[in-house]
């Protein structure tokens, strides 16, 4: 297995939420816990079972049906931490998505209870998305680089308030009927079928605005992101486009971002079904994360 000692005794491991299935390719290390998903009486694993694209082309034919999430299944887990505890490995480092959002950070604390003999360090990233599969990258990189799993949790813990997502959503019903509100502790309505603008940075989820039309909203969320990146080179950040749905909507977002910031956003990232199940199908926004120094 490639990499350095301490890689080798300790594993990376993310929820599907983190987007890391369109970042990585076959050989990477890192495992993949999927969340559940909810849809009419299914109950069925991200990433695996349902794609953001097979749940958006469901939500549009249910629109007022309830959703939800739920942590991935904790045999599946167990299994999974069994096997690397067979495998050689004495330590495991969880990257899960905010626990505002998902009970998952809690669920993998008690099952790390079980296992006395697999040192399992749970880091809540206090996000989703690209910044939680970046979590996961850098700890992979941070181990293979010869740190230890406690100084590697330190280094991830210091990229939290550094770390964000801009998004803008022509709905704010995904988040009503999904009890992501109510869990997040927020009380936004739509207004009058206005686009909306929020940014979600350890677990907070903030409303920026509210604009009439799409080009209003891609003008906010450009301006935001510039306010974050407060004239730093674009080197001190991990930056990617991500959207929910149509990703024709995407590209007009990208499209724009890059004639006024000079930054090319690519082809952009899916969110997971579990995290659309939480925004909604017609979403785009800018994930963003300061490098730590060191």
């Amino acid at each position: 297995m490639p990499g350095s000692y301490a890689s080798y005794r300790c594993a990376v491991l993310a929820t599907s939420s983190s987007s890391l299935t369109e970042m990585t390719d076959r050989d990477s290390l890192i495992q993949i816990l999927p969340l559940g998903v909810k849809t009419g009486w299914s109950e069925l694993a991200d990433g695996v079972e349902i794609s953001n694209w097979e749940y958006c082309l469901w939500r549009k034919n249910h629109l007022d049906e309830p959703t939800a999430t739920t942590p991935p299944p904790q045999q599946l887990m167990r299994n999974t931490f069994q096997y690397l505890h067979k495998q050689g490995y004495r330590a495991a480092i969880v990257i899960t998505l905010s626990e505002i959002l998902s009970d998952t950070a809690e669920v993998v604390r008690n099952l790390a209870q079980e296992m006395p003999e697999l040192k399992i360090h749970v880091v809540d990233s206090g996000i989703c998305c690209m910044p939680e599969g970046f979590f996961a990258l850098e700890a992979q990189r941070l181990l293979d680089a010869g740190k230890s799993p406690l100084e590697t949790v330190a280094c991830l813990e210091r990229l939290k308030p550094g770390s964000n997502i801009i998004f803008g959503l022509t709905s704010l019903k995904p988040l009503s009927l999904s009890g992501t509100l109510t869990r997040l502790g927020a009380s936004f309505s739509d207004w009058l079928g206005l686009r909306t603008t929020l940014r979600f940075s350890d677990g907070r989820l903030t409303r920026l605005g509210s604009v009439s039309d799409d080009g209003e909203m891609f003008k906010d969320i450009t301006a935001n992101v510039k306010k974050l990146m407060a004239d730093k080179p674009a080197e001190d950040f991990v930056i990617s486009g991500l959207y929910s749905g149509d990703s024709a909507f995407y590209r007009r977002f990208a499209g724009f971002f890059r004639q006024e910031t000079g930054l090319d956003l690519g082809k952009g990232l899916p969110v997971s079904a579990a995290v659309a199940v939480h925004v909604g199908i017609s979403g785009v926004g800018v994930g963003l994360v300061e490098k730590a120094a060191g």
